[in-house]
């Protein structure tokens, strides 16, 4: 055993006294709070709090695995990064209610230290500065299983204590009952207890080598169900297109929860390779389709991102979005480019996770630090849509840079009410930043949707031949609820016919976007009239230009002034087509 590592009864000693000594300094600290009686909580308060309780992990952990020396260097640096990212939160942040656990924008610090911290515990027990895949896989996943089994144990820890507390309640005890709810007696026994079962798994390495096993072995055999499920998505999209996925309001969040399985999976099946064990060729197959899979997720993800982003500007949600999408892409592209290489089985998942894991880590310390806030760069973002003319300013939201961007909202705000563009948008800016807080959850008096006018450079008229689009139409400012076809501005081209479909003498505009089709009708001025989802062929006969129209074969039966029916004939042929728009 190396002199400068830990001994077994060390390790122990020390995860019990920072378990005790951390939790009587967050209970001294949450007390204090009470103190304050409803007043803003000190920005020194607020960063110390979140520090122990997280730092309280990174030395929990470490013990068992680092040097002293290195241990000692780590603790201290991680300890630094905490408190950095909570004063950055804390110091940017608007909302009055304070969070400790960090379950806002700045969640991606528990992905940030779980990587960093193996990142230099396994460089330290290597002996350099970076480990063989073998060591960072076998100490991560290790890690991850001993967190787990320790939040169940602390858990049912607490179950245990509060079933007593009930018991003696029955029969007129209450003292443990108050005992209990006492924070100088509940966060260092939490953190006594947290120690404990730390320190658990680390003197059963069987034990948690075993429950490993396990937890992969489920975990493999689930890659093959995502795989089909993966597969009928994208061949289904191939039918239906883009437009239905678009429609949900949640196809980044929906694809990137996709791509975070298909990692999990398709690592849970690789592990180390076939260096081990033997594996199943179903599993060989569906992690190579996974990786495919993977990138087809990451791509539609972050062009679903794109167009919400080319719409409506960055927000810190958005922001957090776009974080997901670059990361996602990279583990696409990586895993993609494993797959297709027929020597070994996916033998650059090794160097591309170990490669991905220093990237994940950099992107989550720039966006939970200044260098990338998601406050600042969705303020900046937003300004600029404003100030740029890109959104009126009686219709953008100012509420935005007033409440949710943090502070650098409020800098934005005074920077547009001196050297804003307008005097609509200086005056409108000075009069958000005197907002109030209750003005925050106001609704807003509804407004006209923005306007969207037609690029003339995105439409192939392909009926009738030799035609040009409507002028008109062109011309013609669109709000969101008329239904102008994204291809209509930005994007893929717009396929476009003209054709005379109630006979009126006056040629509608269908819109073809992917196998999306918008029919416009022209009265005083072009509006919807309907939608229609076609197949691919059916598609490719649009783009072709063969289209035409057809009348029923039975007109519609009326019954007085009210009743109106469809009669169909399901033994007939169908009905013959009677012109085409080439006779415009």
């Amino acid at each position: 055993m190396n002199t400068q590592s830990l001994k077994a009864n060390e390790t122990l000693i020390i995860r019990l006294a920072v378990g005790l000594i951390f939790g009587l300094g967050i209970a001294w600290l949450i007390k204090s709070f009470d103190a304050l009686e409803g007043k803003q909580i000190p920005l020194w308060a607020q960063v110390l709090t979140s520090t122990l309780i997280l730092g309280a992990f990174i030395i929990w952990a470490g013990a068992g695995a680092m040097k002293r020396l290195s241990l000692a260097i780590w603790s201290v640096i991680a300890l630094g990064l905490i408190a950095l990212i909570a004063w950055n939160r804390a110091a940017h942040g608007l909302d009055d209610r304070y969070n400790p656990f960090f379950l806002n924008l700045s969640f991606l610090i528990y992905p940030f230290l779980f990587i960093s911290h193996e990142l230099v515990s396994s460089a330290d027990h290597a002996g350099k500065p970076i480990a063989p895949y073998g060591l960072y896989f076998d100490e991560a996943w290790k890690r991850g299983v001993q967190l787990a089994l320790s939040g169940l144990f602390t858990i049912l820890f607490w179950a245990i204590l509060w079933l007593g507390a009930g018991l003696l309640g029955f029969i007129g005890f209450h003292w443990f009952k108050d005992l209990l709810t006492n924070a100088y007696f509940a966060w260092p026994v939490t953190g006594l207890a947290i120690a404990a079962s730390v320190n658990l798994g680390d003197v059963q390495p069987k034990l948690m080598h075993n429950f490993r096993a396990l937890v992969l072995g489920v975990l493999s055999w689930l890659l093959p169900v995502i795989t089909v499920i993966g597969l009928l998505f994208a061949v289904s999209l191939c039918f239906s297109g883009l437009e239905p996925l678009w429609k949900t309001k949640a196809a980044t969040a929906s694809l990137l929860a996709g791509c975070v399985a298909l990692v999990l999976l398709v690592n849970a099946a690789w592990q180390q390779g076939d260096t081990e064990r033997p594996v199943h060729i179903i599993l060989r197959w569906s992690a190579r389709i996974a990786c495919g899979l993977l990138l087809v997720f990451s791509a539609l993800a972050a062009w679903s991102l794109w167009l919400r982003i080319a719409q409506y500007g960055l927000t810190p949600e958005r922001t957090l979005a776009l974080v997901g999408v670059t990361i996602a892409l990279l583990y696409g592209l990586g895993y993609a480019a494993a797959a297709v290489i027929p020597k070994g089985w996916l033998i650059l998942l090794a160097p591309v996770n170990i490669a991905l894991a220093f990237v994940v880590a950099l992107i989550c310390l720039c966006v939970l630090t200044p260098i990338a806030d998601p406050y600042r760069l969705s303020a900046s973002s937003q300004a600029e849509r404003v100030n740029s003319g890109q959104v009126a300013p009686d219709i953008f939201d100012w509420r935005v840079l007033r409440f949710e961007t943090g502070t650098y909202g409020l800098e934005e705000l005074k920077r547009l009410s001196k050297n804003g563009k307008t005097e609509v948008i200086r005056k409108m800016a000075t009069d958000a930043g005197l907002w109030k807080n209750d003005k925050r959850w106001e609704i807003p008096s509804p407004v006209t949707p923005p306007a969207t006018t037609p690029n003339p450079k995105q439409f192939n008229v392909v009926a009738p031949a030799g035609y040009a689009m409507p002028a008109d139409f062109l011309t013609q400012s669109f709000t969101s609820d008329e239904k102008l076809p994204d291809c209509a501005s930005y994007g893929i081209k717009c396929y476009a016919a003209l054709i005379d479909l109630n006979h009126d003498g006056v040629p509608e505009l269908a819109l073809l976007e992917d196998r999306h089709i918008t029919i416009y009708i022209k009265q005083k001025q072009w509006r919807f009239l309907n939608e229609k989802y076609v197949s691919g062929d059916t598609a490719i006969d649009f783009k072709v230009g063969r289209i035409g129209t057809a009348r029923p074969s039975f007109d519609d039966l009326t019954l007085g002034n009210s009743y109106r029916e469809k009669i169909d004939d399901n033994g007939s042929p169908p009905p013959t087509p009677h012109g085409n728009v080439t006779g415009f």
